[in-house]
């Protein structure tokens, strides 16, 4: 099985700046004069409005969909539904795994395959090009992250199509891309700690981390810090404490009004 990598760095995964990036990869959109987060945005919330199936991003596990849900492995996806596709490996693209796409009625336009990575497209399109014809249905065939972006547009557009998507094996997300996506979902001016020294300050102590983090730096640090460390007996004490006292204050209150 094909290692599957996460932070290095390969030639075939470097794009330019065209596409969606989230916490899994990047999907690439194509060339546009339209800025991508404009352009994104748009068609998110068009084809979400309009309850379309899109896809915005991808691990080697699965797929993340438009309305935030996660499908473990190969999808196959229509204009309105997604469903598990049962195939193990890119070897399984065949006649038999899209008899179901072949079975539709009314045909669809036009049919998206994901291969998985690059290298796999050659041998798909020579094991399904003539069934396809046979039924005339149009294929486009591509790598996983470019079929996405194909089929997100043209299900926008309201084209009959479908999609069966394989996860990528050999998944490269390089800095650039890590970088851009931390600024499509949190400003760097935003994040409670820089995400490359998370844990570095961490003591051996976990509560008084925790409290650290919790304590919003107004008020007494060490008031808050001992009524956390303190044992149960002492939190209850302090718990029947502060209900008698508030129980005190109502009374005040009413005694005033009257």
């Amino acid at each position: 099985m094909s290692k599957r990598l996460m932070a290095s760095d390969s030639g075939d995964s470097r794009r330019g700046d065209t596409g969606v990036l989230d916490g899994f990869h990047m999907t690439p959109l194509g060339d546009s004069d339209v800025p991508e987060r404009t352009r994104v945005s748009f068609l998110s919330t068009e084809m979400t409005e309009a309850k379309q199936i899109g896809v915005r991003g991808l691990s080697c596990y699965g797929f993340r969909l438009l309305d935030g849900s996660f499908l473990y492995g190969p999808i196959a996806l229509f204009p309105k539904t997604a469903l598990s596709w049962r195939v193990h490996t890119p070897e399984d693209i065949n006649p038999r795994s899209l008899s179901l796409f072949a079975m539709l009625e009314p045909k669809i336009d036009i049919l998206v395959l994901g291969a998985g990575d690059k290298k796999n497209i050659d041998k798909v399109r020579s094991q399904v090009a003539g069934f396809l014809k046979e039924h005339r249905i149009g294929l486009e065939i591509s790598d996983t992250e470019d079929a996405i972006a194909t089929f997100n547009f043209l299900n926008a557009e309201g084209r009959y199509v479908a999609a069966g998507l394989y996860p990528p094996d050999d998944m490269i997300v390089t800095d650039a891309e890590y970088g851009r996506v931390m600024n499509l979902l949190k400003g760097w001016d935003t994040l409670d700690e820089h995400p490359l020294l998370t844990g570095l300050f961490d003591s051996v102590n976990h509560t008084e981390d925790l409290v650290k983090r919790l304590w919003s730096g107004t008020g007494d640090y060490k008031a808050v810090r001992d009524r956390v460390l303190a044992s149960p007996e002492e939190r209850e004490a302090k718990y029947i404490e502060a209900v008698e006292r508030q129980k005190r204050k109502k009374l005040t209150d009413k005694s005033k009004d009257s």
